[in-house]
């Protein structure tokens, strides 16, 4: 009986060895390299490119299939040598049963390391662009098709691969570089939910860490643009100086703040809604002339295919704070904008002073309200038909180097033919204006400056791009009384007195100064003017 088990044994060990030994042996029985040509050809043809595979063959050991090893897909002539895709393989596992059973369905499709090239020539088109286009010429293949939705879905569902997975995957263009691709889509059937995991990096000095989580699905209908989708997106560790090739910066600009965000995406394809939150501890735009920072931004985001809504903005800006509405609208042909601003408390003398924008030094905490729309496809055009209204206030300050109210003052003392007793820096309690913004210009009734020894009131408008200028002032410097008109423009203002008595009383002033000097003539009267009154 012990010698039958034990022969019985040595059998059924033979029996194991052998298809155990078969299981290794069948993928080089079976040589599936005489497909290749097929697979190459068919491939080509869908892709309207060049294509290789170096090697096609079974697996077994990691479960019954088809491995297509190192697949390139080759740019278009017009393009860089490198390849428009290249992976290092493509695994096939297929179901027992449903073979078995006459048909092929896959139970999992596992994709290592594609590295996908996106260009675009100096013509504007892409390497990928012809795709499309032979996409086109088979159009009347796709509505067939759709004729027969039915029949369609039945091939699609008895094709379909219940998980596929993306390892190791890189995409690159001439903006921004995605790696480590990992994506895995599970439990993938026609009326259920698929479940999908991806995670990627943005490269960079800090690479953005990105991960998205969720559901597509359930696939019902044959329309791609009708799957539902909803997932959450999270961006860890943005790194703003990225991407600034992608936002098609100048190199002269550096844009730089980090942070991290929340998305929640959900809808149809065809109409995806994006909500959540972007906060950045720090914000910094360095642009020719100047800089503009920002800290602990909270930027609200509800977003579709048509509109983009960021709902209390809010951002601390030098010491004060801002709570803003913006709406940009890109649904018709031109960018549409509709923006609410509010800054609190902001300290002027450290903004002006990054701004760059003049010499001009003004100081004190800056209040601004305003409600601005506009549209164009630039930033001239936008400005151009920019619409809307404002008011700010800035109280208890100093201006410096303003040459309008340095002209102001040294024409109050001139009327008066006094010695000019303010200085350079003019202290005031209160510089204000309502505004409105209409066709490119920048208006106000009511603009003023009030201090113990100058105030200042006028009215007319500034070119926003033109620099134009044309307004009515109204002065008093100490006792002394003024009118006059500022014409020109920023870079040459021109200053007209409104009476002659005015000017009158000023020559008097100027051969008064001259005669305390201990000399006068024409020519003496003539250059003061000049300076004075350009």
């Amino acid at each position: 009986m012990k010698r039958l088990l034990k022969i019985l044994s040595l059998i059924f060990a033979a029996f194991f060895l052998i298809i155990f030994l078969g299981i290794i042996i069948l993928p080089y029985v079976i040589d599936l390299n005489k497909y290749k040509e097929i697979a190459v050809r068919e491939l080509g043809r869908s892709l309207n490119r060049d294509v290789s595979i170096e090697d096609i063959r079974l697996t077994i050991l990691t479960g019954i299939g088809i491995e297509l090893k190192n697949i390139k897909v080759k740019n278009p002539p017009s393009f860089s040598k490198a390849d428009l895709l290249a992976l290092d393989g493509i695994r096939f596992r297929i179901k027992l049963l449903p073979l078995i059973k006459g048909r092929i369905e896959f139970n999992k499709v596992i994709i290592n390391k594609p590295s996908l090239l996106l260009e675009r020539n100096k013509k504007g088109d892409w390497n990928f662009s012809d795709i499309s286009e032979k996409d086109k010429l088979e159009k009347p293949a796709i509505k067939a098709a759709k004729e027969t939705d039915k029949a369609s879905f039945n091939i699609l569902a008895a094709l379909l691969i219940s998980d596929l997975e993306l390892k190791g995957g890189s995409v690159k263009t001439n903006v921004i570089k995605i790696k480590d691709l990992n994506i895995k889509v599970k439990d993938i059937s026609i009326g259920s939910p698929i479940k999908i995991d991806a995670s990627w990096n943005i490269a960079g000095a800090t690479p953005t860490k990105m991960k998205m989580g969720g559901v597509l699905g359930p696939v019902s209908s044959f329309d791609i643009n009708e799957i539902p989708v909803n997932a959450n997106l999270k961006i860890m560790d943005i790194d703003l100086s990225n991407y600034q090739s992608l936002l098609g910066l100048p190199q002269d600009n550096k844009m730089s703040g980090k942070g991290y965000s929340e998305i929640r995406i959900k809808g149809k394809i065809k109409d995806l809604l994006a909500s959540g939150k972007i906060e950045l501890n720090s914000f910094m735009f360095d642009y020719k002339t100047g800089r503009i920072r920002l800290s602990d931004l909270t930027i609200p985001i509800d977003a579709n295919m048509k509109a983009i809504n960021i709902n209390e903005l809010k951002f601390k800006l030098y010491e004060g704070a801002s709570k803003n509405n913006i709406r940009i609208d890109v649904n018709g042909k031109e960018t549409q904008a509709k923006t609410k601003l509010h800054f609190e408390a902001v300290r002027m003398e450290q903004f002006l002073k990054d701004l760059a924008i003049s010499k001009v030094n003004i100081s004190g905490p800056m209040l601004l309200d305003a409600d601005i729309t506009t549209s164009g496809k630039d930033s001239n055009t936008m400005m151009a038909k920019a619409d809307g209204n404002g008011f700010f206030v800035i109280k208890n300050g100093r201006i410096s180097d303003l040459e309008i109210v340095d002209k102001i003052i040294e024409l109050g003392y001139l009327i008066g033919s006094k010695q000019r007793k303010i200085g350079k820096v003019t202290e005031f309690d209160e510089l204000s204006a309502h505004f409105r913004i209409e066709k490119g210009y920048l208006k106000t009734e009511d603009l003023k400056l009030a201090g113990k020894d100058l105030s200042v009131s006028a009215k007319g408008y500034y070119g926003l791009l033109n620099n134009e200028l044309n307004f009515d002032v109204a002065a008093k410097v100490e006792e002394n009384n003024l009118e006059f008109k500022i014409t020109g423009t920023t870079d040459k203002p021109k200053y007209v007195l409104k009476t002659k008595r005015i000017q009158q009383n000023i020559i008097k002033g100027v051969i008064k100064k001259g005669a305390e000097k201990g000399k006068l003539d024409e020519k003496d009267v003539r250059d003061i003017l000049k300076d004075i009154l350009k």
